[in-house]
């Protein structure tokens, strides 16, 4: 913890590749990353599109900067859709690590236009485990049995079971323009998510690394459960309203439809 003193629940001003080749190896205790999917997607007007093969080859190197500065009993989870993160996995990951799991965020989506396949209505979540020894707390995540008067079911409960374990998929509705934590950021996870995967594998007091700032929405979780934090945002008026509202919460100047009456 000593060295990352000058880092702790801070947010920097600056590409998350530099803040990663500044932190020392094996010094926090989960990765989250919600990168840009390379779809086109503007921030602010600016793109950040590359060619698919540029863009594995620095989500690559993300990934092995993850790893690094991951604790041996750390996890590190990545936020994409499923061709970018099967690519990820197959360069790098799957030989990186001692153990990948694929997960799905589902939601419900309202286009459905796709004239010849079916509609992606989920996002990939790649969840690293460094070595087979990584910290995972079922007591902070379980969930109701389906099936509580199972006499197998009666017999965990009895001995002190909270629950049984998430599923390996997650239904969270897509952040929308309505909802109470959107901003003007472009994209959002949605808070009971990260939630759910920073719970999952650390405590409070431990180190949360979140590798793009965007709209502050997964360092409020981390504040709010005490977890101790570390981001960075390239562009300076997202980083700005991260500041408002990990000082704030959300208030109106940030919400998207104020943000598009001055635009008018």
């Amino acid at each position: 913890m000593p060295v990352l003193s000058g880092y702790l629940d801070k947010v920097f001003l600056m590409d998350t590749m530099d803040l990663l080749r500044e932190l020392p190896d094996s010094s926090v205790d989960m990765v989250f990353g919600d990168p840009d999917y390379n779809v086109g997607v503007k921030y602010r007007g600016k793109s950040y599109k590359r060619s698919f093969d540029e863009y594995i080859e620095w989500y690559v190197e993300l990934a092995r900067e993850s790893l690094r500065v991951l604790k041996e009993t750390g996890n590190l989870f990545f936020i994409n859709y499923p061709k970018q993160n099967a690519y990820l996995r197959v360069k790098y990951l799957d030989e990186a690590c001692y153990e990948v799991h694929d997960y799905a965020w589902v939601y419900n989506s309202n286009v459905g236009h796709s004239p010849k396949r079916f509609t992606t209505a989920h996002r990939s979540i790649l969840h690293a485990r460094k070595t087979k020894n990584n910290d995972f707390y079922k007591e902070n995540v379980a969930q109701p049995y389906k099936n509580p008067t199972d006499r197998r079911i009666r017999s965990n409960l009895a001995n002190g079971s909270r629950g049984r374990m998430p599923y390996d998929w997650f239904y969270f509705d897509l952040v929308k323009n309505v909802s109470r934590e959107k901003t003007y950021h472009a994209c959002q996870i949605p808070q009971k998510l990260s939630e759910l995967l920073i719970k999952s594998c650390t405590r409070p007091g431990d180190v949360v690394l979140i590798l793009f700032g965007g709209s502050g929405s997964e360092l409020e979780v981390c504040k709010r459960l005490d977890r101790r934090y570390i981001s960075a945002e390239v562009d300076p008026d997202y980083h700005r309203m991260i500041l408002h509202r990990l000082e704030n919460g959300v208030t109106e100047e940030y919400r998207l439809i104020n943000r598009g009456k001055k635009s008018n």
